[in-house]
């Protein structure tokens, strides 16, 4: 009987991981992005074109800018568009240390605003993008800025409470609880990886496959304080709620695109909200898509943001 020596198993996982990296929806869809890269108060971005609106485009956590490739370089052609990596993630990355307040809802909220004020961009129409966690900061920082004009929020984290949505977190994985969580595993895990980030960047492209390499890299470029004052105060926070009752009592357009298959969303709770609130929520759903939208449906989260801009219907479920 053939037994494999390590050389040859070390082949065996090389080829295996090639063939499901290659095949993988969301390599094949994402390319880098262009634009120029600066720092504006806090934080680092990505800045292309020029004039109104302003269009801000809000990762998820533990992700980065990079999130959003160069399908998205086009709304750069309708307006200036931003792509920064968020207080204590990516470039915008902290020392470890720290404590997980420093990454309130309302500090992050304060970089966003420091940071359009260092582009000078502060008094501008504004169009807020996000995704996941972005979904929920854009939702706030959309209900506080008066010059906003649409919201669209990709695969939106809209828990009713910390303990339903660590709950539903839970219900994803092992992995997913125990990163989640509060407890030794979590913290020592984010220890280690503050310790060996180079080693850990490497790890994660190893264990994630289906990400395109800079985005699998990407997303251990934060620490314990960032991971997890984000995670608390921003994914399992319902202070969304708040933030939609007011944009929909000033009438701001708000678009929630999730994907039927996305095992993070809560089940209905977008229809719920567009039951509740009247013509300024909408809802489209992508057939196929899962909680990495941006990611793997570019051109269709594209199309759902170029439709915002211009003030028109949602456009067809998988259009």
């Amino acid at each position: 009987m053939f037994a494999a020596g390590p050389g040859s198993l070390a082949l065996i996982l090389c080829t295996v991981w090639a063939i499901r990296h290659l095949g993988a929806g969301a390599v094949r869809s994402w390319r880098p992005t262009t634009g120029r890269r600066l720092r504006a108060g806090p934080l680092f971005v990505r800045l292309l074109g020029s004039g109104d609106p302003v269009i801000v485009l809000l990762h998820g956590l533990a992700g980065s800018g990079e999130y959003f490739g160069d399908a998205f370089d086009e709304l750069g052609q309708t307006g200036t568009l931003v792509i920064p990596d968020l207080l204590g993630f990516g470039a915008s990355m902290r020392p470890p240390g720290g404590d997980p307040a420093e990454y309130s809802a309302t500090a992050h909220l304060a970089a966003l605003d420091a940071m359009l004020a260092a582009l000078g961009l502060a008094n501008r129409p504004l169009v807020i993008v996000g995704h996941s966690m972005g979904a929920s900061l854009g939702l706030r920082w959309a209900a506080r800025q008066p010059k906003a004009r649409a919201v669209v929020a990709f695969a939106a984290p809209l828990f009713a409470n910390a303990r339903q949505g660590r709950a539903r977190l839970c219900e994803l994985s092992t992995m997913a609880a125990l990163a989640t969580g509060d407890g030794p595993v979590a913290r020592g895990m984010c220890a280690w990886m503050c310790r060996y980030r180079r080693t850990a960047s490497w790890l994660a492209t190893a264990l994630h496959p289906e990400l395109p390499v800079p985005i699998a890299r990407a997303a251990v470029q934060h620490t314990w304080a960032s991971y997890h004052g984000s995670l608390t105060k921003l994914v399992l926070h319902n202070g969304w709620s708040d933030a939609v009752a007011h944009l929909v009592a000033a009438g701001t357009p708000l678009l929630l695109a999730n994907g039927a298959a996305d095992l993070v969303a809560e089940p209905g709770r977008a229809a719920a909200l567009v039951a509740e609130s009247g013509p300024s929520v909408t809802v489209a759903t992508h057939p196929t898509g899962g909680h990495d939208l941006p990611l793997a449906q570019p051109r269709w989260c594209l199309a759902q943001v170029q439709h915002a801009l211009r003030h028109e219907p949602t456009p067809p479920i998988g259009g």
